[in-house]
């Protein structure tokens, strides 16, 4: 239901990853509010599990079974005391169910709500309403008030890696160990004593370092990891079934090179959608009379858990440039310093269409069925990067 949302997702994760909150977002739907019943999506339960405040896997159905636990509303000036209701009904094969007291008088439906827990306790924040979710920045208000209160702190490895960089920026201009556009990462790393290697893990002492050339247009959108999709449980079971089926021809090959999201199919009819109950990302196909065809898979864990793996902290390192191919230097002026994602926010963005995939392969030999893979990269707009990574910290190096 978040595609109902009435107000901007991207924009309300950006406010509570300033302060590094994991929140968790619901939109209830008219039918809903009007009969007491919210879905207790699989966000929503990961998220209260994780965080110990109830595991619906645990409980049982029926009204026995209900927990009824002290929430609060927040309002800009003050939080309203009421109850949570966390339950499994008899019927729909006890689909779990979240409620709180009076929330009609609190919301309007498809207004979008934050849920975060805090010292015990379960908060809610209508983000649609005037002045709720600002009152985040102003520390003599409820919300303001948690948020100041938590805050984290600096790791050793940051100020030796912070350090190693600044040097290799006193040099100036140094030219490229590999021609091309990884020549920029590749020759940065070498420099920092890093061997090359197709790790999936982050790439100095917990730290991962993405370079970037400044002043070109690179796009908008930043990679994020590039992850297969699980082919024993997608429809197209390889590599070359989806590029037989969905490639089209370019200089007597093969190729598929698209960006799919989950806003609508894309000019081949290709999109992503979410399958809650599976806990799947699918890769879907839409043909002309409307028809929609399950393609590929990912497991929505899997990606979460790559994302994780991938940017507990990163350096996305910035260079000047001068020089073409063979003759390229570069110039490393800047870090942005991000510390880790807000995973949970990962879902709602892709949901959201913030986050898309792009396919990158072709044919590798005329005439064979095999497949020069560049990888399933899950890409971020810019716009949204504050909406998955709290602020980065900025440094001038040069």
């Amino acid at each position: 239901m978040l595609e109902k949302s009435d107000t901007p997702i991207g924009e309300v994760l950006k406010v509570f990853n300033a302060f590094e909150i994991d929140v968790s977002l619901l939109v209830p739907t008219p039918t809903g509010l009007g009969k007491s019943i919210m879905d207790a999506t699989a966000s929503v339960r990961e998220y209260l599990k994780e965080v110990g405040y109830h595991d619906y896997d645990e409980q049982g159905q029926g009204t026995e079974e209900k927990v009824i636990r002290r929430a609060y509303f927040v309002h800009a000036d003050r939080l309203e005391e009421t109850t949570v209701s966390l339950y499994r009904p008899t019927t729909k094969r006890g689909d779990p169910r979240i409620w709180f007291s009076g929330l009609p008088r609190y919301v309007d439906p498809l207004n979008l709500l934050a849920l975060f827990t805090y010292q015990g306790d379960i908060y809610v924040v209508n983000c649609a309403a005037r002045g709720i979710l600002a009152s985040i920045h102003d520390a003599r208000k409820p919300l303001g008030s948690i948020a100041n209160s938590l805050r984290p702190a600096i790791d050793p490895a940051v100020t030796e890696l912070l350090d190693l960089i600044k040097g290799i920026s006193a040099r100036g201009f140094v030219p490229t160990l590999r021609p091309g556009d990884t020549g920029i990462g590749m020759t940065l790393e070498t420099l920092l004593g890093i061997a090359a290697n197709a790790r999936k893990s982050p790439d100095y002492k917990g730290i991962e370092i993405k370079a970037k050339r400044l002043g070109k247009r690179l796009g908008n959108r930043v990679t994020l990891f590039s992850q297969v999709p699980n082919w024993g449980l997608s429809p197209v079971g390889s590599a070359w079934q989806l590029l037989s089926e969905y490639g089209y021809e370019r200089n007597g090959k093969l190729r598929l090179n698209h960006e799919i999201d989950a806003k609508g199919p894309n000019s081949i009819g290709l999109f992503l959608g979410l399958d809650a109950g599976k806990d799947w990302l699918k890769q879907m196909h839409r043909d002309k009379l409307g028809n929609d065809k399950h393609v590929t898979t990912w497991e929505l864990e899997t990606l979460r858990q790559r994302l994780a793996e991938k940017h507990p902290q990163t350096f996305w390192v910035g260079a000047k440039v001068r020089g073409k191919r063979e003759t390229e230097e570069f110039h490393y002026v800047q870090i942005q310093h991000t510390r880790r994602p807000k995973v949970r926010n990962f879902d709602a963005l892709l949901e959201g269409g913030q986050i898309s995939v792009d396919y990158l392969m072709s044919q590798k030999t005329l005439g064979r069925p095999t497949v020069r893979d560049h990888g399933y990269l899950f890409k971020i707009n810019l716009r949204d990067f504050d909406a998955l990574f709290p602020p980065a910290e900025v440094h001038v190096l040069a």
